[in-house]
């Protein structure tokens, strides 16, 4: 896209979004972890009103961040994508969601530097424990978590796994019940 026409869309869109941008100046170190994260890497204006624009599921956090009360008069102005589903009491700095639809988040606490794919379960057992995650975590496409589990700091879940048992710091972890493939960067085949 050429940068007349993007100034051009850009400057349409900033105008039904002032009331986002008071927001988020007015809490602005509030999102600045999770801009790094979106379309310039920067925690600027200007990159707020290019990821509300173009990111469906950014406009999700912000609502999150803000909260449900002060969320809900501005919603309809941009609307967030209606299958990301976020039920978490804290969501650490750095979150970000990438091209989410059908995604579940049921967790007790999402730490720092959370990334997550579309069709994304995390939720709860038959007594109603819902998984911790930690720090610096990545789940891929199609995987499911679930129950009073803790995913560990530095882990990645690979595309279509099932998880219902804790994973250590530093492993990564495929598979249908869920293995780890890798620990602490050396490649291994153990069970949870």
């Amino acid at each position: 896209m050429n940068p007349q026409t993007q100034a051009l869309l850009l400057s349409a869109s900033t105008l039904r979004m002032l009331p986002h941008i008071a927001i988020f100046l007015a809490n602005r170190k509030l999102f600045a972890t999770d801009l790094l994260k979106v379309q310039d890497g920067k925690p600027t204006v200007l990159n707020f009103i290019k990821a509300c624009t173009r990111e469906r599921t950014f406009r999700n956090l912000f609502y999150y961040r803000i909260g449900e009360y002060l969320s809900a008069p501005i919603r309809w102005l941009l609307p967030p994508e209606p299958t990301l589903h976020i039920w978490c009491p804290e969501i650490g700095a750095g979150c970000h969601f990438e091209h989410n639809y059908a995604t579940y988040l049921n967790a007790e606490r999402i730490g720092c530097n959370f990334y997550c794919l579309q069709l994304v379960t995390l939720g709860n057992d038959s007594q109603q424990r819902r998984p911790v995650i930690g720090d610096n975590v990545s789940i891929f496409t199609g995987a499911t978590v679930f129950g009073g589990i803790t995913i560990g700091n530095n882990v990645t879940i690979g595309a279509g796994c099932v998880v219902h048992r804790s994973v250590p710091d530093g492993c990564t972890v495929v598979g249908n019940p869920a293995f780890i493939v890798r620990r602490n960067g050396q490649r291994v085949n153990e069970p949870l």
